[in-house]
């Protein structure tokens, strides 16, 4: 009774055998390329192209050494941006950055009214929101894959 068993397992492991690995070939060889785009889709490129620099600080953090780029659309007139780039040894999982106006210590949690910015890469500017412009504000670092907040920058006046 056993032997009829492993008599046909044996047939069907060998037939198996040659089928799998011809299957994955062919299916490797037929497969379409990743279709790409040469520009982003009008409803995904930014719309506001930030062209004046106003200031550049380094002191800003201080347990991290990030350089903060202040950035206007035109000289004296538009939104402000901020630009932050670190060096290749800052590495924090998941990033984002938040903005408020809270005068409040930020230890372990970020306030209430914070708003976030953006997820925080060396290139792309992130945009501050014009309603809280005209109060000095702080930049938050929270780490979404730790849970906690990694700093907090000292105040900034953007007037």
């Amino acid at each position: 009774m056993i032997r009829p068993l492993r008599q046909r397992h044996r047939r069907i492991f060998a037939v198996l055998t040659v089928i799998l690995p011809a299957s994955f070939a062919i299916g490797i060889a037929t497969r379409q390329s990743v279709p790409m785009s040469q520009s982003l889709p009008a409803a995904l490129a930014p719309e506001v192209v930030f062209t004046s620099k106003i200031w550049a600080r380094d002191d800003l953090f201080t347990k991290t050494p990030l350089r903060v780029v202040l950035l206007r659309d035109y000289e004296n007139v538009g939104k402000f941006a901020v630009q932050l780039s670190a060096p290749a040894v800052f590495a924090k999982p998941d990033l984002l950055v938040y903005w408020t106006t809270n005068a409040v210590e930020v230890e372990d949690r970020i306030p209430d009214n914070a708003v976030l910015l953006g997820s925080f890469s060396g290139s792309a500017p992130l945009e501050l929101p014009g309603e809280f412009l005209s109060m000095p504000g702080t930049l938050i670092l929270y780490s979404l894959a730790n849970g906690e907040v990694v700093e907090a920058s000292k105040s900034i006046s953007l007037r």
